[in-house]
């Protein structure tokens, strides 16, 4: 019999590894031209430089209107301690307009009549800081100059005034940003009658503003709007009550032991503590070494290292007792966050972008978490997104744990999701 070939089935030549990950997967009838890392990070570049953009722009508008930007970032830090007395007002049967009057003007006849009762001994003595000062820091340079280093005290001296002349001729210097933040009378009283008109506004119609704020996104939106603001505003509110808790601490307790001690400028160096207190991580250890140079110089050594001793005292009660129990409710920020905030902030707007760029750093964390959390349960798409609730997925008293009774999201990708490209 005649032998009949076999059939056999048509030689395909099957993707070698290196060629698969250059093509991609061709399942769907397509091939890429350029690999996958090349459009990642194209698609990253991209969308990176729109945002570099939006800052760009965002920066722009607060620097050169800065005579109405500055007033309402005040606004947001100002109305976190306006809010609670008001609202505590409105719920004894006081109307909103009323208890909003109550608590701004109340609260700026304190603080005048607190600075009429302190400008007379603050007068008095506010002139007396600088030659203590310098008294305390020639004999630093003394001790220096004569100790077992032997630095020469000219190159000291003149380091010392070249780098004040820096710091009051640089650009971005605090001393600059200063006198640029009050460069006309005009603008400064322009701003602060802006402050004050927006803050009784914010104070009388907080809910109103919000309502109207969430009625102009679309519904699919607004659950997320909504839980965002609540985010920001708990980590706002709890930030500046907390800082200034803590700020009243550290100057009580330094002036306590400036009392004590008999060290001159109590009140002068009392109030410098209590503002430095809301420069987290330097403030405050700027304030302390400052009374430790007056106290060097009007009581010696013995009397300097006592003063240090209770600024050391009261930093460690405050980095070890006051932040975790005060600050629990506010967002925890790493202290080299902290650092380049303050960095930041200086750079942008002085010494006032100091004081604001840590409560900004603050907020942006805890709606950046309460996105991270969302994006976890897959409540930021199309689908889930209106179905989303309004509250806070995280935050004070809300357990991250508590995602896993949230209804389980339907996470397949949808047609033209990106998470969809098999490569």
């Amino acid at each position: 019999t005649a032998l009949r070939p076999t059939p056999t089935a048509p030689l395909t030549a099957s993707p070698s590894p290196m060629t698969e990950g250059r093509t991609g997967s061709n399942a769907a009838g397509t091939e890429h031209l350029t690999p996958r890392w090349l459009r990642r990070s194209s698609a990253w570049a991209w969308q990176l430089g729109l945002l570099l953009l939006l800052l760009i722009a965002t920066y722009w508008m607060v620097t050169h209107f800065l005579v109405v930007t500055l007033p309402l970032m005040i606004v947001a830090v100002l109305s976190t301690l306006t809010m609670p007395p008001r609202d505590a007002l409105v719920r004894r049967g006081m109307k909103p307009s009323l208890a909003a009057t109550t608590v701004v003007l109340g609260s700026i006849i304190l603080l005048v009549l607190g600075a009429v009762a302190l400008a007379p001994s603050f007068a008095n003595q506010l002139g007396d800081p600088g030659p203590k000062m310098a008294d305390g820091y020639e004999w630093v340079l003394d001790r220096v100059g004569e100790g077992p280093i032997g630095y020469d005290r000219a190159e000291l001296t003149d380091f010392g005034k070249s780098l004040g002349d820096s710091l009051s001729s640089g650009n971005t210097g605090v001393v600059n940003g200063v006198v640029k933040g009050a460069s006309t009378a005009f603008e400064f009283l322009a701003g602060l009658a802006l402050l004050v008109v927006v803050l009784f506004f914010v104070t009388k119609d907080a809910e109103d503003l919000m309502s109207w704020g969430e009625e102009r996104l679309p519904a699919s939106y607004r659950p997320t709007a909504a839980a965002l603001a609540a985010r920001a505003w708990t980590a706002l509110s709890g930030y500046v009550r907390g800082t200034a808790t803590i700020a009243l601490i550290d100057a009580l307790g330094i002036g306590l032991a400036l009392l004590i001690l008999g060290v001159p400028l109590v009140i002068p160096l009392t109030l410098l503590v209590f503002l430095g207190g809301f420069l987290p991580v330097i403030g405050a250890s700027i304030a302390g070494l400052i009374a430790v140079l007056v106290a060097l110089a009007d009581g010696g050594v013995v009397t300097a290292l006592l003063v240090l001793g209770a600024v050391v005292a009261v930093q460690q009660l405050e980095g070890h007792i006051l932040q975790p129990v005060i600050m629990r409710r506010a967002v925890s920020l790493h202290p080299i966050v902290i650092l380049v905030a303050l960095a930041t902030g200086s750079a942008m707007l002085g010494i006032v972008g100091a004081f604001l760029s840590v409560p900004a750093a603050a907020v942006l964390s805890a709606v950046g978490n309460e996105l991270r959390l969302r994006s976890e349960a897959g409540l930021l798409s199309d689908d889930t997104r209106g179905d989303a609730p309004s509250d806070p997925l995280g935050g004070p008293g809300v357990a991250e744990a508590g995602l896993a009774a949230l209804p389980a999201a339907d996470h397949e990708p949808a047609d033209g999701d990106p998470e969809s490209d098999p490569d």
